[in-house]
């Protein structure tokens, strides 16, 4: 053997280049989405209705999880995604000197979150069942609208603080609920999105925050009747507001303070109710000295007074992106 042939061994085999491992992937995304890669799906589809029989999620139409008239509804519904703040009553403040249209000094002015669409009828369903059903096949209909609604958000906060890089934080899941389905809905949808690029551009998905043991669904703290360890004090749903903050309240770190001094976030979740979870993860972000400039969710729950009435009854709320969305109060 050569000097050269054992210098080679002697630093192991060569690492393939990263464009060659990126290769099948693409050449499989070719042949997915080109019409004889749709043929075969659509017949593979065709004979696992037939042996385990589906419904839409959405109507309970037969042979597919989400129906074509469904899906081209939801479609249009998260085309334009608004401004959803003003809803949300447990939002933190903005970034102080963050410049914000139609606000003026001494007002109160909620964090901007972004919504892809309002968290109702068939969006509403469909996100359940992706969540809680194990409708993980849902995961590539539901990342075109999260990846529409994070390059909004994005353009918007950028607008806003300058063209600065900012990762993508996404509200923590527990272990309870990683057990209970098997997996975090958020993070498939965002490891999809970063597999596919369409992240938006100088953005990466950064888990900084998490819920340290000893907390259950949601950030709910685990306790017995004796004040210790034991039963979950109840999810966040049908929750109010003051309940739903005080549920989550100092349920989230993001390590030692000053640790993210100069790290700019993007805060993403699924759905905005009253904005507590968000509220608590931008809390603990803040403590450990990063800035977030905004949130980005899925779908909002209709705000009372919302407009829902422009050129699109689907899109609810004017389709600029100035803050508001047809409320003229906070909840």
């Amino acid at each position: 053997m050569s000097p050269g042939g054992r210098h080679r061994r002697a630093l192991g085999p060569r690492r393939p280049h990263r464009g060659r491992m990126d290769m099948p992937n693409r050449q499989l995304d070719r042949l997915l989405y080109s019409p004889a890669g749709q043929g075969i799906a659509a017949a593979v589809s065709g004979l696992a209705a037939g042996l385990a029989p589906v419904s839409c999620v959405a109507c309970g139409a037969p042979d597919h999880s989400l129906c074509r008239i469904c899906a081209a509804g939801i479609r249009r519904g998260t085309l334009h995604p608004y401004s959803a703040q003003e809803g949300a009553g447990a939002l933190p403040a903005a970034e102080p000197g963050a410049p914000v249209p139609g606000t003026g000094p001494g007002l109160f002015v909620p964090l901007p979150v972004l919504a892809a669409g309002v968290y109702a009828g068939g969006l509403a369903r469909t996100l359940l069942a992706f969540k809680n059903r194990g409708h993980t096949d849902l995961a590539g209909f539901l990342a075109p609208a999260l990846a529409g609604v994070l390059q909004a958000a994005v353009t918007d906060a950028r607008r806003r603080a300058g063209d600065i890089p900012l990762l993508l934080v996404p509200v923590p899941g527990t272990g309870g609920s990683l057990r209970r389905r098997g997996y975090f809905p958020l993070a498939l949808l965002l490891a999809r999105l970063r597999r596919r690029r369409l992240l938006p551009a100088g953005c990466a998905v950064a888990s900084l925050v998490s819920i340290p043991a000893g907390y259950g669904p949601a950030g709910t703290r685990l306790r017995s009747r004796g004040g210790g360890p034991a039963g979950a004090s109840g999810p966040q749903k049908g929750l109010g507001r003051n309940a739903r903050r005080r549920n989550v309240r100092n349920t989230m770190t993001a390590g030692r303070s000053g640790g993210l001094t100069g790290v700019n976030c993007l805060v993403v979740d699924d759905v905005l109710t009253t904005g507590a979870t968000i509220a608590e993860t931008v809390r603990a972000l803040r403590r450990a000295g990063a800035r977030v400039e905004g949130a980005a969710v899925l779908a909002a729950t209709p705000a009372p007074a919302r407009n829902t009435s422009p050129a699109d009854p689907t899109v609810p709320g004017p389709r600029s992106m100035d803050v508001g969305n047809g409320n003229e109060g906070r909840e």
